[in-house]
């Protein structure tokens, strides 16, 4: 029980410094701001004064990129720092470094940005430190009397298997995220997936994450994103038959949905393919009545309430549910050429407050 105790300390402190450094990040993105550029529309017109700048910096850090750092990056800190609680590591050097590194790559390390990269390394100096106090320079010192206690026959054998099952789903979860890192190096550094059918791309000619090419790669054509069937014949209905069990982000929701509705010969069809999907359809953004973009395209839009119907994907895990949970809906926007004949691009949004 005691292992257990200590387990949820530190899942609770990692939390909160993970909501910590998201707010200070943000302050610290807004000095420069402040300093250097006075007479910036986030000075002026957006916030009015300095003061209001700073404290819509906070709110932002605490309300939009804090749920987002933590839906990614609480159970790899958590991995990390129960390796920590193992090895009983308790220098503040250490945790520097594993906080750097997360901050790091949380912002997508900002090198050619100086001003960003300053705040990345100062906001995780302030977090590391406060993590090492909190827990860190205490690390190990349970799990010494836990082995101590163990060694003398008075530790509990169920709070024992217990400990050992928490060690065992960390683990489990550090297998998923090596793996997953894997293909991103991959598809990165060795060999980048063909686009595959029809040919996925996003709008406005972006240039394609890591994430994306990586769910390219998972589901290459319509087959690989519909549910097992007895046939193989893509019908129009058998395309609305999308497999959202095995959807975990929102890049492979947007690779598979734009794989299904890029089958179809024109927009006409999006309509009933988004409520074959439990999506809510707007009036003036329907296949009857697109939406003209200012360059002629067409746009299609649809809403999910996660609120009311809980989170479209991931659909297992209770975890990552939780965090998927947060924004209150989930809307898409498929966008087709200005004749409607070729679809262009699919993007998944969420809206949090």
């Amino acid at each position: 029980m005691v292992i257990l105790v200590r387990l949820l300390r530190v899942a609770l402190v990692t939390i909160l410094c993970i909501v910590v450094f998201a707010v200070l990040f943000e302050f610290l993105n807004a000095v420069p701001t402040y300093l250097f550029l006075p007479d910036h529309p986030e000075v002026g017109d957006a916030y009015g004064s300095g003061r209001m700048m700073f404290l819509g910096a906070l709110w932002w850090g605490a309300v939009f990129r804090a749920p987002g750092y933590l839906f990614y990056g609480t159970v790899p800190l958590l991995i990390v720092m129960a390796a920590t609680e193992w090895k009983s590591m308790k220098s503040w050097r250490e945790y520097l470094a594993i906080w750097l590194l997360a901050g790091l790559v949380a912002t997508g390390f900002p090198v050619s940005y100086p001003l960003r990269l300053a705040a990345v390394v100062i906001a995780a100096a302030g977090v590391s430190y406060f993590y090492w106090l909190l827990a860190g320079k205490s690390a190990g010192d349970r799990l010494q009397d836990w082995r101590r206690r163990e060694r003398n026959g008075g530790a509990l054998r169920l709070a024992n298997y217990v400990a050992y099952a928490v060690v065992a789903y960390l683990a489990y979860q550090l297998t998923g995220y090596l793996f997953y890192g894997g293909k991103l190096l991959w598809v990165t550094f060795v060999s980048e997936p063909s686009p595959g059918t029809p040919p996925f791309q996003v709008t406005h000619r972006r240039k394609l994450t890591a994430s994306q090419k990586v769910a390219m790669m998972d589901f290459p054509d319509p087959a690989s994103c519909l549910k097992r069937a007895e046939t193989d014949v893509l019908s129009l209905d058998r395309l609305k038959e999308m497999d959202w069990d095995r959807i975990d982000n929102e890049d492979e929701a947007d690779v598979c949905m734009f794989r299904l509705l890029g089958s179809y010969e024109n927009l006409s069809y999006a309509t009933d393919w988004f409520e074959a999907q439990g999506f809510r359809v707007f009036d003036n953004f329907s296949s009857a009545h697109p939406y003209i973009e200012r360059d002629g395209t067409q746009r299609v839009a649809a809403g999910y309430s996660i609120r009311k119907n809980g989170p479209k994907f991931p659909t297992t895990g209770i975890v990552r549910r939780a965090f998927r949970s947060i924004p209150y809906s989930m809307i898409v926007n498929a966008t087709w050429s200005k004749d409607g004949k070729r679809l262009i691009g699919v993007e998944t949004n969420f809206n949090t407050l």
